[in-house]
């Protein structure tokens, strides 16, 4: 019965993961029962958003303004400013792998931001990157707060279901705030909140407010509070910009690079799993299997994470990831052997091999996954793109060495009759000198 119901829970776990495979990877028509004709159906793989380098994107290039309206900024000191803002803009709106350059010297200086993946939000990704980020909350057209008195900004949803930008103040901006409705409340005034000179809320207080938020509200959808948010978070540019150009740009890795590396990964674990096998026979199975799960998982999780963008630097991360995961298990099965060469019994030694292994398999992954942490806080770009992808896969990396190869090595221990001579364990043999 034990053998029996081994069989069926490993027979399910192998099919769910070709399956899933399957999906991952194929796009097929299906028919719809919505509408006449058929419906599409995408691969997994085929929704994790690509950077510039596999997919291209487009590039917009911001110049300063010669309408004398820079005149009095610092322009040396405020242009590596404003590359700072539009980095915080991109990356509150999930764009971490845009790049951000200052292009020329002198008074020709401009700066180039190259966004991947923005044929529909094209129109308002540029708004982001182009608007000045001033923000005034005003009384009759006089500024009685400013940018620098929000601490920090969010989209959200009201008590209505309708979408807003919620905004907290600072110590200093929580005080004047109370102070000017204090101020305003009952005279019938409306105070108004403006970015870059539109009003977007209007409201008439009827009581001083102590609290330290306020709302933007009044908006068309939540991707416009999203950009709001996103433009007041960052900040405000105080050089003047103007749009000088933008365009679309190609792969620079051309378009069958994508495809020539997953088919070379695909060839890679094939040889990874048939070189287990040979050295490990049965523990080779069950890394086999479960390396094929891990690679399944990974896919989903590049799809479902948000601030997933692949690029070049990421594929490596992904290499690296599984480069990983195949090194907890060579350590795992290294240790059952030399329990079992002590003279332990095969669940013994595979007991007391996961634990001693669990020790050195935590002590390496936790230190990549701090330095991938503080890669990611750290380095804009590319490296932010290498440090994610290397963060998700080592975490998944642990999760399927330590538990899931345990769980499916004791399935395929209730199917073997002899489990030592299947998990390739045998002891050595000491012979007498007298012999």
């Amino acid at each position: 019965m034990k053998k029996t119901k081994s069989g069926i829970v490993l027979f399910i776990i192998i099919f769910f993961t070709a399956i899933l495979a399957v999906l991952e990877f194929a796009s097929f028509a299906l028919p719809s029962f919505i509408a006449n004709g058929t419906k599409k159906y995408v691969g997994i793989a085929n929704t994790i958003p690509l950077g510039i380098d596999l997919q291209g994107g487009y590039y917009a290039v911001l110049t300063p303004k010669a309408d004398g309206s820079n005149d009095e900024v610092d322009i040396d000191k405020e242009f590596d400013s404003a590359v700072d803002v539009l980095r915080q803009r991109l990356d509150k709106k999930g764009y971490t792998e845009a790049t951000i350059t200052i292009q020329g010297v002198g008074a020709d200086r401009e700066i180039r931001v190259e966004v991947p993946a923005l044929d529909e939000n094209y129109e308002e990704v540029l708004e982001i990157i182009c608007s000045a980020g001033v923000l005034t909350f005003e009384v009759e057209d006089s500024v009685k707060l400013e940018g620098s008195h929000v601490k920090t900004s969010y989209a959200g949803y009201d008590n209505d279901g309708l979408p807003v930008v919620y905004l907290e103040f600072t110590d200093e901006g929580r005080s004047l705030f109370s102070q000017i409705t204090g101020e305003l409340a009952g005279t019938g005034k409306t105070l108004d909140i403006k970015l870059d000179g539109t009003v977007y809320s209007s409201a008439t207080v009827s009581e001083q407010i102590t609290s330290n938020s306020a709302i933007i509200s009044g908006l068309s959808d939540f991707e416009t509070a999203q950009n709001i948010a996103a433009v007041v978070e960052g900040g405000r540019l105080e050089i003047n910009f103007e749009l000088g150009e933008s365009n679309k740009i190609s792969a620079s890795l051309g378009e069958n690079a994508l495809k020539a590396s997953v088919i070379a990964g695909a060839i890679g674990l094939l040889v990874i799993f048939a070189i287990m096998i040979l050295k490990y026979r049965g523990l080779g199975i069950v890394a086999s299997i479960s390396l094929s799960i891990y690679t399944v998982l990974l896919i989903v999780l590049l799809a479902l994470i948000p601030v997933v963008q692949l690029t070049l630097p990421g594929i490596a991360g992904i290499i690296l990831s599984i480069g990983m995961a195949v090194d907890a298990n060579v350590i795992i099965f290294e240790r059952i052997r030399e329990e079992y060469v002590a003279g332990k019994t095969v669940i013994s030694s595979v007991k007391a091999g996961y634990r001693r292994a669990f020790v050195t398999i935590f002590d390496g992954n936790i230190t990549t996954i701090l330095a991938a942490i503080i890669l990611w806080i750290l380095c804009p770009g590319t490296i932010k793109g290498f440090a994610i992808t290397l963060l998700i896969g080592v975490v998944l990396s642990m999760i399927t060495a330590i538990v899931l190869s345990r769980f499916i090595l004791k399935l395929l221990m209730n199917l073997s009759e002899n489990n030592n001579k299947f998990l390739g364990l045998k002891r050595e043999v000491v012979y007498d000198e007298e012999d």
